[in-house]
């Protein structure tokens, strides 16, 4: 009798095809991270002795310290931990060179530049911040054994960049060769997601169909998004250019996105003002406005998910935008005749839905011109930029 084989078309071979790629999903890729860190460690560590440095653990220390799942993070992360140990090497021999003499002025000239870093790390954020921490460490844990020593402070200095660049290049190499992972696909799929879930969220809030606690917990998730999207953004740029000839309008992107769903949730609180004091005539010439936007995020019935769709969705924006104005001024004239609703009321509501409009068109196109790899809407000055308060 002829043994039968499992393969992913039988129900056997399917529920192993689909434990493996779970796995691989999940602990597979901590067991790859794992395996790239203890690789690019010894890697360090072998090439340290190699060269008869004097502390080869700190090559392999560094590996450890600036390794991470993605290569964006690496390689932000290994830039400015040299470039912080640059510049507090420097200071350090600079402060050394001017009080080598007088233990007590360098000591109270290194507790300054000390505290100098550690403002900096408190005031910015993500790996801005490591850096100027390592700025401050550097030159006290150097500075002050050397200072004991000026004639060996230079070599002191030299040996310790040695030491943390083979550190740095052989972490930045295996994560990029040995199965890598790269922050900009992890980017562009939280862009994707964050416009569709934005336009599903504003579909069904204008359509009355979120509670609260919905709404709540949307805006939260929007918070998160903004602040996350910025960090991957900084990290991305290290990665390709690609992703460098996108970064103005990621940022700008995100700048965006915050006007936009601080307006709309403006909007929506008005209008549940109104609900709950009744004015029912104000909210009934409102209504059929906001109907009418969920049909503008689709293409031939189907919503609007990729880049390269949203122009057409862009161009419907606009055209809906332009010909609003005329329509209010129909209906609050009408409102008028009537003499029952709240006209302050209606043109407060109409004025934040307009600027809703207008500032969702925007988000929209900013979204579509990342499908090309240059745009005009790169060129763009105020961003946000996200700081520790």
């Amino acid at each position: 009798m002829q043994a039968s084989t499992s393969s992913p078309s039988q129900p056997g071979g399917q529920s192993l095809y689909a434990a493996l790629a779970d796995w691989a999903r999940t602990d597979g890729l901590v067991w790859i991270y794992l395996i790239k860190a203890i690789a690019a460690a010894l890697l360090a560590l072998g090439i340290a002795m190699k060269l008869d440095l004097p502390q080869p653990r700190t090559a392999m220390t560094t590996v450890f310290i600036v390794m991470q799942p993605q290569s964006g993070p690496v390689f932000a992360k290994s830039f400015y931990r040299l470039c912080g140990t640059l510049v507090g090497l420097v200071v350090m021999l600079a402060l050394i060179g001017l009080f080598a003499q007088q233990p007590e002025l360098f000591i109270v000239s290194t507790a300054l530049w000390v505290g100098l870093c550690t403002a900096g790390a408190a005031r910015n954020r993500n790996f801005r911040s490591y850096g100027f921490v390592l700025a401050g460490y550097t030159a006290a844990l150097i500075g002050i054994p050397a200072s004991q020593h000026p004639d060996g402070a230079f070599m002191s200095a030299m040996t310790r960049v040695g030491e943390i660049s083979i550190g740095i290049l052989c972490s930045g190499f295996v994560s990029a060769v040995v199965f890598p992972q790269f922050t900009g696909e992890l980017l562009r799929s939280n862009v994707r997601r964050r416009f569709s879930s934005f336009v599903d969220y504003v579909s069904a809030a204008l359509a009355g169909r979120v509670d609260r606690s919905h709404i709540e917990a949307s805006n939260a998730r929007f918070v998160a998004d903004v602040v996350g999207l910025e960090a991957n953004r900084s990290m991305a740029v290290f990665e390709s250019p690609d992703a460098r000839m996108r970064s103005g309008r990621l940022a700008r992107l995100n700048t965006e996105f915050m006007t936009v769903s601080t307006r709309f949730h403006a909007l929506h609180q008005l209008m549940n003002r109104l609900r709950a004091d009744d004015s029912s005539a104000t909210v009934d010439a409102l209504e059929p406005y906001f109907r009418e936007i969920a049909p503008l995020f689709a293409k031939a019935g189907e919503p609007v998910l990729t880049a390269a769709d949203a122009t057409h969705v862009s161009q419907q924006l606009d055209d809906y935008r332009s010909a609003l104005p005329r329509r209010v001024r129909a209906t609050r004239a009408e409102l008028e005749a009537q003499g029952d609703a709240r006209l302050l009321d209606f043109d407060t509501a109409t004025e934040l839905f307009y600027r809703f409009v207008h500032e969702m068109t925007e988000y929209t196109a900013t979204y579509a011109s990342l499908a090309v790899d240059t745009h005009s809407r790169e060129k763009w000055i105020s961003r946000y930029v996200p700081k520790t308060n």
